[in-house]
């Protein structure tokens, strides 16, 4: 489960953007006995792509090719 933090780093997002995501029902969220927010990663990376280890964002499927730099 994520945080808010972790979920917005798994995915290269701002936290306002999650926050965003989960005020407009996009993403569900749960909440602990303590109060914290937890984020199931499949809910998450349904609304938004995860980050590949390299730290680039995995190219969506309706990117063009054109876009995709030379040599890759």
């Amino acid at each position: 489960m994520y945080t808010i933090a972790t979920a917005a780093a798994a995915v290269g997002r701002a936290k306002t953007a999650i926050m965003r995501a989960i005020d407009a029902g996009k993403i569900p969220v749960v909440q602990t006995d303590t109060g914290e927010v937890q984020i199931d990663p499949a809910d998450l990376h349904r609304v938004y792509p995860p980050l590949r280890k390299d730290g680039v964002q995995a190219q969506m499927n309706f990117s063009s090719p054109l876009l995709i730099p030379a040599g890759k």
